[in-house]
């Protein structure tokens, strides 16, 4: 951990993994570099130079003939077909509840994807695309960084890049316990829970952990979103089987279903699957109900971003059942992604939408022949890019009921304020705090 002048401290007690960081810089932004040449493209284009861009471009496609004949895609893709989103009118229709959004910690932060918020000792708990996890001070209006700790061992260039990330860790799903301990699940490290008051980090589960109740199960590859039930069971989301988060544009892609929902004894040690054949499950998030039997099942929703919904399941409370589990939609046919779903202090679910879908959505869901080429032509970091690039990422958050499956409200942002939003927390003070996967800042905006 480090204090808040940013000078790393030793950390007491730690079990497994974890080290002391310095508090993250502040992160500059590139920018581009102006072209001095004012020499038009026609210009420049004689007629040799002509015949030349021509015979390059011939080049070009002749090799993406070749790789499409020669070499193997990454993936195996199906065709589907989604159908048509709900439309964004009525409650749903666009608004600038977004636009008038504060920036909080502005370039000291990177890809804020999960928040857990202490709203009792006013701190926020963020994990970065670094793989840092940062305790943020949220006193008075005057929001900083104060301590932050890693997972990762070694001693690696953590800069968030498809070359890094694998070895420095990615925190995804934040949770505070009863005991006021963040659980933490990384998606290439594990589960880890850290102690901030006694500077202690454990490991709960490590990555390559096979669950017990399935013999034909595969390793725990890519851990995304958790939460924490009533008897201290972690249930959490594995977006897929066969890629991992630096590569998780492939399974999207390919459109199979490598992704479960695990659950996790920590008191006996067990692991098990709790579904599996999901399509890209993202957030996790405990339902609270009010008058349900005692021993009744515990209702969880899912985000299955790779259907654009949001699924309901019933969790048994015997740890060991084998009885089939139930499962049903609260709400299909999300105008977006959804990504990290959580409650309101009134009960309702924020969903936000990572990325809006589109016509092209459309065609490529149903050229699967393409996403296979695209992905031999491309590289991931480079298929990475390109989806950014083509994307939709104006900021959205859905407001639904949790009983109905009907869509409250909506917040919106077309202005390019608040982008790409993996999460939507309820502060308890009438307003959300937003995150995400890739921008440099966290948002507060009106709930």
């Amino acid at each position: 951990m480090a204090n808040s002048e940013g000078k790393a401290r030793r950390r007491r007690g730690s079990d497994d993994g974890g080290k002391s960081v310095p508090l993250p810089p502040k992160i500059g932004k590139l920018k581009k570099k102006s072209n001095p040449s004012n020499q038009t493209f026609f210009g420049f284009v004689g007629g040799y130079a002509l015949q030349i861009i021509l015979g390059i471009i011939g080049s070009i496609l002749i090799s993406a003939l070749l790789t499409n004949r020669i070499i193997n895609a990454p993936i195996k893709a199906v065709e589907f077909d989604l159908g048509e989103h709900i439309p964004l009118e009525g409650v749903l229709a666009v608004n600038n509840r977004l636009t008038d959004a504060e920036h909080l910690l502005e370039d000291q932060v990177y890809g804020p994807e999960s928040l857990a918020l202490d709203e009792k000792n006013q701190k926020l708990y963020a994990g970065f695309k670094t793989g840092i996890i940062a305790e943020i001070s949220m006193k008075d209006g005057k929001e900083k960084i104060v301590h932050a700790v890693q997972l990762a061992q070694g001693n690696h260039d953590c800069d968030g890049t498809y070359k890094t990330m694998h070895l420095c860790g990615r925190p995804l799903g934040l949770r505070l316990s009863d005991v006021g301990e963040l659980v933490i699940a990384d998606a290439y490290l594990g589960l880890f829970a850290i102690n901030w008051e006694e500077q202690k980090v454990v490991k709960i589960l490590g990555a390559g952990e096979i669950p017990s109740n399935d013999e034909n199960a595969p390793p725990i590859k890519y851990l995304n979103d958790l939460d924490i039930l009533p008897d201290g069971r972690v249930i959490f989301s594995e977006s897929s089987t066969k890629f991992d988060d630096r590569d998780f544009i492939l399974d999207l892609f390919e459109h199979r279903p490598n992704g479960r929902l695990l659950i996790y004894d920590p008191r006996k040690k067990n692991l098990r699957v709790l579904k599996d054949g999901l399509y890209f499950p993202n957030g996790v998030q405990l339902s609270i109900e009010k008058g349900a039997a005692k021993n009744a099942p515990w209702r969880v929703f899912y985000s299955e971003m790779g259907m654009a919904r949001i699924m309901q399941i019933w969790v048994p409370q015997d740890h060991y059942s084998t009885a089939s589990v139930k499962s049903a939609p609260l709400i299909e046919n999300l105008p977006g992604y959804p990504d990290n779903i959580r409650l309101t202090k009134a009960g309702h679910l924020l969903v936000p939408i990572a990325s809006h879908r589109s016509e092209n959505d459309r065609f490529l869901e149903q050229s699967p022949s393409l996403r296979e080429f695209i992905t031999k032509i491309l590289a991931p970091q480079a298929l990475n890019w390109v989806a950014n690039f083509i994307s939709d990422v104006e900021g959205l958050v859905i407001k639904v009921n949790t009983e109905t499956g009907q869509i409250i409200e909506s917040y919106h942002d077309r202005t390019g304020k608040v982008e790409s939003i993996s999460i939507a927390i309820d502060d308890g003070k009438g307003r959300m705090l937003l995150g995400s996967d890739v921008n440099y800042y966290i948002a507060r905006a009106k709930l």
